[in-house]
């Protein structure tokens, strides 16, 4: 008779982080679902602050590929961007906390789902929305969940 494999601790707090951060991504997802022309606004409005803050500090050759960038960004940043990414987020978000529900249930494809999680934050952005927005959009999307993934791998030998 074996006994039965108890969830170390580490494991438990990094689910509860990802059930917190989820439900949190959902809420807010559904914010700029439901109001993307006033986040688009705003977004833009945070894009020109960053751009003439970064041309203020810019000099020579790097200033005309920022610019480039910064007027790419602000020109896509549209109700319909910010809509699809809306979606996709919101996508990324359930996937998530249905793998940290998994995960808390020491099953091994909730991590696998993660990762598939990270890999749909990542690549829809690049695919549906495209340009410079869609890349910076999939980066931010993923950048601590893929600190995230580091830390689950490492308690990966603890689920079934």
């Amino acid at each position: 008779m074996s006994e039965p494999i108890s969830r170390p601790t580490f494991l438990t707090v990094l689910c509860f982080l990802t059930f917190m951060s989820a439900v949190s991504g959902l809420w807010s997802q559904s914010e700029r679902l439901w109001n993307p022309g006033i986040t688009a606004d705003k977004t833009r409005e945070t894009f020109e602050i960053v751009r003439e803050n970064v041309e203020a500090q810019a000099n020579g050759a790097d200033t005309k590929v920022v610019q480039e960038m910064f007027a790419s960004v602000i020109e896509n940043t549209t109700v319909e961007t910010i809509t699809t990414s809306a979606i996709i987020m919101l996508v990324f978000e359930s996937i998530s906390l249905f793998a940290a529900y998994l995960m808390y249930n020491l099953e091994k494809r909730g991590f696998y789902l993660y990762l598939a999680g990270i890999a749909v934050a990542f690549l829809a952005p690049i695919v549906l929305i495209g340009g410079w927005l869609g890349f910076i959009t999939a980066a931010s999307s993923i950048f601590l969940s893929v600190f995230m993934a580091i830390f689950y791998a490492i308690n990966f030998k603890y689920l079934q």
